[in-house]
């Protein structure tokens, strides 16, 4: 039976949905595709190049509706690129894990977001070569490590049991916590003000000039 990478990456996405990715095996998705596992190898070499592929499908609707450089400002461009990765991932269950460790050149489309952001924090925004991989370096682990935490942050009402408990060990962050809470701030909002401080942080570089 010939089968291709298409195919059995959308049969893994829909595997990752029902069952999360600890459970995603290639012999699982060989056995929900009626091979043997063999078959699958000769595609994937193991379970991370399978998740490369899926990592290039789950962040390729996020790259092709990236707008072309110089089309918004540099700032507003990082923020909309972050913010539609995160929320990309985040629809999709264990999507952030998926995606950490992948090999840019076969998740694709996750390396071109990458490398546009080079050329617009090069070309828009000033800065040197070296300078720009650095920032998109950190701007997609960032995002990256915060849909993570996202992903396996308790639900909100468990969260707020948590930090009302007397034996919560932490009573700074409870304290704080509780007041988020009564706030009505969201994960997303948690997000928001987190992506606020980085991108704060590079424009007061790009005026101040990079080191």
């Amino acid at each position: 039976m010939s089968i291709e990478v298409a195919d059995a990456v959308r049969v893994a996405l829909r595997l990752l949905e029902s069952d999360g990715l600890d459970k995603l095996t290639v012999r699982k998705l060989a056995s929900e595709l009626g091979v043997k596992a063999p078959a699958l190898y000769w595609h994937f070499a193991g379970k991370r190049a399978l998740l490369d592929h899926m990592t290039d499908v789950i962040v390729a609707p996020v790259t092709a509706a990236l707008p072309p450089p110089g089309e918004v400002p540099w700032a507003r461009w990082v923020e909309d690129a972050a913010s539609s990765l995160h929320a990309e991932l985040l629809e999709h269950r264990d999507g952030a894990r998926v995606a950490l460790g992948a090999d840019l050149r076969v998740a694709r489309s996750l390396g071109e977001l990458t490398e546009r952001a080079v050329g617009v924090l090069h070309a828009d925004a000033g800065f040197s070569f070296a300078y720009a991989t650095r920032v998109s370096g950190v701007l997609v682990h960032f995002v990256l490590g915060r849909a993570v935490e996202s992903q396996t942050r308790p639900d909100p009402a468990v969260e707020r049991t948590l930090v009302s408990q007397d034996d919560f060990p932490f009573p700074l962050m409870a304290r704080g916590m509780r007041e988020r809470h009564a706030a009505g701030s969201t994960p997303a909002d948690d997000f928001g003000y987190a992506l606020e401080i980085l991108l704060t942080g590079l424009r007061a570089i790009h005026e101040d000039g990079e080191r």
